[in-house]
């Protein structure tokens, strides 16, 4: 009899221990309600105007949303809402370039010079030796080239042209540098190869056959389809206006940035990189993984690598990767051992910090830590403070030195330039010449079709101070004996 219990518990107990996950604890009712109230929080006081999250613990699944995706019909955010992912694209396309290299058309130990033969890089202004670039330089971010903004317009050709036409600031391998034009340099080389566009082989052999039906390396389908989302930025502090980059400015970092995608599809991202989807093609279980292995990639101060479009800690317990484009943030955290993805989407310019910090308090939920607050990181929302203080007392002082010129002017005699006073009003006016260049060089139209106006005010603030100073200085301060 004896026996039999015992043998009964034991079966009782092999059958719970396989059914029962080992990986996390399934999302409690107080960790949902705790997630919600948090994204709640971070909406209200960043001034969001929407917030998409999606939870993967295991074989679970939770969708959280707050918030509008367009004010002006008024549709609410959701796990259907499309999101520009931004840098997270990264990822996709670095995928793309490990199933040519499985698949036997490319290897990551070929010269870049063997795809794109049109290719050239100076470095100190002396041409690189192309058939010593290798395309690991630029999946891991250490080909040399220099950061850049991604606000190119035009082809995608060009504008991988025009930063090579910068030069390299390190040589290949030396240096780890973050920037677009390696992943658009990647999706060149997909296209020569493939010898297909970068959004159709994306599609056909990336996004459809791992289930992201949902998801677009094109920007006007996923525009066609009335669920994207419309980007906001800050103004002026008090102020969240719309804003979009211009489809040609997407279609040129297309690669590096512009997939369009929604939190659903990222959940079903998320269980692929994570090991959890089962239903996939045999190909996406060998390069998943290596996509997450730093490789030859160089450790940077934290001890975190880059590895094929991810952020990998040294013992690869951590992955990440977020991104920021004009209107939009976005972040993936992955925890491949406890087998738990976070992916955060927002409509405003990654400004008040929904790349890692709101992921970072989700991840502490779920780890039990319920009472989660909401905080700011210097982002774009900072700067936009930053610029309407500047605007406020660029103005404001130059007003005073304005209204204090004109008192000299009344009340002092007038007088020869001397050297001295000419050399000052020289001076400042160099200055305000100084202030106004970012305004002249930069492309201020795009500043304001882009609605940077706190920028663009700040500029015109400091050019009017320094002038303003120059006016001030060209009256001497005596008055009539």
């Amino acid at each position: 009899m004896i026996k039999r219990i015992i043998s009964s518990l034991l079966v009782i107990l092999l059958v719970v221990g396989v059914s029962l996950p080992t990986y996390a604890t399934l999302v409690s009712n107080e960790q949902h309600l705790a997630i919600q109230s948090f994204i709640e929080e971070a909406r209200r006081i960043s001034r969001t105007p929407g917030i998409s999250v999606a939870v993967v613990v295991g074989d679970e699944t939770y969708f959280f949303s707050t918030g509008v995706a367009n004010r002006e019909t008024g549709t609410l955010a959701d796990e259907n809402t499309l999101w520009d992912i931004g840098s997270s694209t990264k990822a996709f396309t670095s995928l793309g370039i490990l199933y040519l290299e499985e698949r036997g058309l490319l290897s990551l130990d070929d010269s870049v010079a063997d795809h794109l033969p049109w290719l050239a890089l100076e470095y100190s202004g002396q041409p690189v030796d192309m058939q010593e670039v290798r395309l690991y330089h630029f999946l891991h971010h250490i080909s040399g080239l220099p950061m850049d903004d991604g606000a190119e317009t035009g082809s995608l050709r060009q504008s991988v042209e025009n930063m090579a036409a910068v030069g390299l600031v390190s040589l290949p391998g030396e240096r780890f540098i973050y920037a677009n034009v390696n992943t658009n340099i990647l999706g060149l080389v997909i296209e020569a190869v493939s010898g297909q566009s970068y959004e159709d082989f994306m599609v056909g052999h990336i996004l459809h056959p791992i289930g992201m039906m949902d998801t677009f390396a094109n920007r006007e389908r996923a525009i066609a389809t009335g669920r994207r989302a419309q980007g906001h930025v800050t103004q002026f502090i008090f102020f969240t206006m719309q804003s979009d980059i211009s489809n040609e400015g997407a279609n040129a970092y297309m690669p590096a940035g512009y997939i369009v995608s929604s939190t659903r599809d990222m959940a079903r991202w998320m269980e692929v990189q994570l090991g959890l989807a089962t239903d996939i093609p045999e190909i996406f279980h060998t390069i998943v993984p290596r996509s997450h292995e730093a490789g030859r990639s160089i450790a940077e101060p934290d001890g975190s690598f880059y590895a094929a479009g991810w952020i990998v800690s040294e013992d690869q317990g951590f992955v990440e990767h977020g991104g920021t484009t004009l209107g939009f943030g976005s972040n993936v955290f992955l925890f491949p051992e406890e087998q738990i993805g976070i992916t955060v989407f927002s409509n405003l310019s990654g400004a008040h910090g929904t790349q890692s910090r709101p992921a970072g308090n989700i991840k502490d939920i779920l780890d039990g830590n319920l009472n989660q607050s909401y905080s700011m990181l210097w982002t774009f929302q900072h700067l936009d403070v930053m610029f309407t203080v500047m605007t406020v007392l660029g103005i404001a002082l130059a007003a005073l030195f304005i209204l204090l010129g004109l008192r000299r002017r009344k009340q002092n005699e007038r007088h020869p330039f001397t050297k001295k006073r000419i050399a000052l009003i020289a001076f400042w006016i160099v200055i305000a010449l100084a202030m106004g260049i970012p305004f002249l060089l930069f492309p201020w139209l795009t500043l304001i079709i882009e609605r940077i106006y706190s920028l663009l005010t700040m500029i015109v603030a400091l050019v009017l101070l320094f002038g303003s100073i120059a006016w001030y200085v060209a009256f001497p301060n005596r008055k009539r004996g």
